[in-house]
């Protein structure tokens, strides 16, 4: 019986062992610690441990006291491992994990003060450390000042789970090994600027309760600041980072200072928590900048910034403004904003005119509407009218992508149906509309679209009206008309080609688009004259005819093409006089006023002996300028400050 109560007891005690040691509160694991006395020292430092390839100082689950109380201890605690360190062919690591310091921490008491000078490099130092220190000067040395010295770490320091309750100051300290940091904790304020990480920097679950600063630092590694906790003001002003840098899940309860950094690889800030100002300003990422799911209570300023890769704004939650103002974005940059939510009446995004809206990216039109509508209202709200279409024409992209999705990807028995045809027509009409005006956004391409149809219509129109027979007797254009009609729609076309392909995203669509407008139905019915040829009276007069009366500039919106049948009505108007230097114009003038009804002369086709398909071409054009004017209106009141006739809120 006996035996059965001993082993119930061991069992019992096993169970109680496994389920509560994950449980053991840090105050418990802190008990544990031993005060470190200089017997304990000097034993560690004559037995270092092996880890990861370095013979390490085991300085672990120790209170260490550097108060001033405690003097005599702290000046031999410096002493001896200055001395132990600075002896030692072999790089020797520091291991204070789990330890407990308290008072004054000065990392440059256990560096060795080094010179600069190759000559002057003390003989401990590999090949390999040599080479790194040659690079330091144009790293440590600041406008003005000559680094001649400096300390320098050679082994790995290691601190996880380490907490300081004094001040520490890790400033000036070239580590050539990495640093390891995870889960310590800084109770007060910690200076480690001006400080080369020649590997990697893991900061990782780290508290620093008082203001930290690491400005001017130099990370050549990996920088690892995840999950951390900066409870007062972090300053990284002017800091460089060579490799990847994460502060992802990192909380900021006071201002953090970013302004001057270089990132030259990913730099990741995703899903952390500012809760005061986070200022970016005049620094340069290289590589990307990923923001996703951060929340930001107050401001964020990225004020002349350069980017050269994309920035990820996803599911970002604003409080306060994002200033993007003065940035600098490459070509390859975009802003995405999918998920981007305006938690506050004070939410806004700031930028340059025209620039910020160019390199927002949007995805999923269907998830995103009410980011969508947010940023017009942002935009329009600021009165950066070009960013708000910007938006809005980036959305119909989107829109008719899945209009094209839906008509090109549905089952074959489905086409043709009242959907689909649907579908097909809002498809067409909107790809006019981004092709031709960029959705109203874009006045250069319809600018360039309307040249490019006046002259096309004018020389077709002199074409006609001109070259009519070579026999029996010739009806022919002179060759001074010849010239200048060739010479000026080469002119006009190169005009609207230019505007096109400097503002078109997709300029040879468009082109082709235009093409397949203006082609296709004029020269066939051109080339159905030419075949059929004409047999007329009045065959040696214009078919255009011109208002006598008066000449002046004139809005002709209400004017039809061919002149009315009233007889003197008629008396007003006379052909064309082909012998005139300057009567090549006149056809330009027509097409003008057929196009946008707008006109030097009141210019007209004739109704008495003109071939139907003449008048065909001419009420063809007509037809588009109605067209053309509706969209040029449409344009003009989106993209003119003060002439916002038909913009609206989302």
């Amino acid at each position: 019986m006996t035996k059965i109560s001993n082993w119930l007891k061991l069992i019992v005690s096993l169970l109680v062992f496994f389920f509560l040691l994950p449980w053991t509160s840090p105050a418990l694991a802190a008990s544990e610690r031993v005060p470190l006395t200089l017997p304990l020292l000097q034993e560690r430092l004559n037995s270092p441990l092996l880890s990861e390839g370095f013979y390490t100082i085991d300085l672990r689950n120790f209170t260490i006291d550097l108060t001033s109380e405690n003097a005599i201890f702290r000046d031999q605690f410096y002493q001896q491992l200055q001395t132990h360190l600075n002896r030692s062919k072999q790089p020797l690591g520091l291991d204070f994990s789990n330890s407990f310091i308290q008072g004054e921490f000065i990392a440059s008491k256990l560096g060795l003060l080094t010179p600069l000078f190759q000559a002057s490099l003390p003989p401990l130092f590999t090949p390999i450390e040599q080479e790194e220190l040659k690079q330091d000067k144009r790293f440590l040395s600041q406008p003005g000042e000559q680094i001649t010295s400096v300390t320098v770490v050679r082994g790995p320091l290691i601190l996880n789970n380490c907490r300081f309750i004094g001040q520490v100051d890790f400033s000036k300290i070239i580590f050539l090994q990495r640093v390891e940091a995870t889960g310590a904790t800084f109770t007060q304020g910690g200076n480690w600027s001006e400080t080369r990480f020649a590997r990697t920097a893991d900061f990782s679950r780290t508290t620093f309760k008082q203001e930290v600063n690491f400005s001017n630092s130099v990370f050549l590694g990996s920088a690892k600041f995840r999950q951390d906790r900066f409870l007062e003001s972090a300053n990284f002003t002017g800091s460089h980072f060579e490799a990847e840098v994460s502060f992802s899940q990192s909380e900021f309860v006071q201002l953090a200072t970013f302004t001057r950094i270089q990132s030259l690889k990913d730099a990741d800030f995703s899903q952390i928590d500012a809760r005061d100002r986070i200022l970016f300003s005049k620094s340069h990422f290289f590589g990307s900048l990923s923001l996703i799911n951060s929340t930001f209570e107050q401001s964020i300023a990225f004020r002349t910034t350069r980017f050269d890769r994309s920035i990820d704004f996803r599911d970002v939650k604003l409080l306060e403004q994002v200033d993007f103002s003065n940035a600098f974005f490459s070509p390859k940059t975009t802003l995405n904003v999918s998920g981007l939510a305006f938690d506050s009446d004070r939410a806004k995004i700031l930028g340059d005119t025209g620039v910020i809206g160019r390199v927002m990216l949007l995805s999923k039109l269907e998830e995103n509407k009410t980011v969508y509508r947010n940023l017009i209202r942002n935009f329009r709200n600021l009165e950066q009218i070009p960013d708000a279409n910007q938006i809005e024409y980036k959305i119909e992209r989107l829109r008719l992508q899945q209009l094209e999705k839906e008509i090109f990807e549905i089952p074959y028995q489905k086409i043709f149906q009242l959907k689909w045809i649907k579908n097909l027509f809002n498809w067409l009409f909107l790809s006019l509309l981004i092709l031709l005006s960029g959705y109203g956004t874009n006045f250069s391409i319809v600018f360039g679209v309307g040249i490019i149809a006046i002259g096309y219509f004018g020389v077709l129109f002199w074409a006609i009206d001109r070259w009519r027979r070579r026999i029996p007797t010739p009806i022919l254009p002179n060759r001074y008309d010849t010239i200048c009609m060739i010479a000026s729609v080469v002119l006009l076309t190169i005009i609207g080609l230019t505007n096109i392909f400097q503002s078109s995203e997709e300029p040879w669509i468009t082109l082709a688009c235009l093409g397949v407008i203006l082609f296709p139905i004029p020269l066939g019915l051109v080339s159905y004259l030419y075949h059929k040829g004409r047999y007329h009276d009045l065959m040696h007069s214009s078919y255009f005819l011109e208002d006598g009366s008066m000449r002046q500039l004139r809005l002709l919106i209400v004017r039809l093409p061919v002149i009315p049948n009233f007889p003197f009505f008629r008396d007003r108007y006379v052909p064309l006089i082909w012998e005139r230097r300057w009567n090549w114009l006149n056809y330009y003038d027509f097409s003008l006023n057929n196009f946008i009804k707008l006109g030097f002369n009141d210019i007209r086709l004739r109704d008495q002996h003109l071939p139907g398909t003449i008048s065909t071409i001419v009420w063809y054009q007509w037809s588009l300028g109605i067209l053309y004017i509706a969209l040029l209106l449409w344009t003009l009141s989106r993209t003119i400050p003060g002439l916002n006739l038909l913009i609206y809120l989302k």
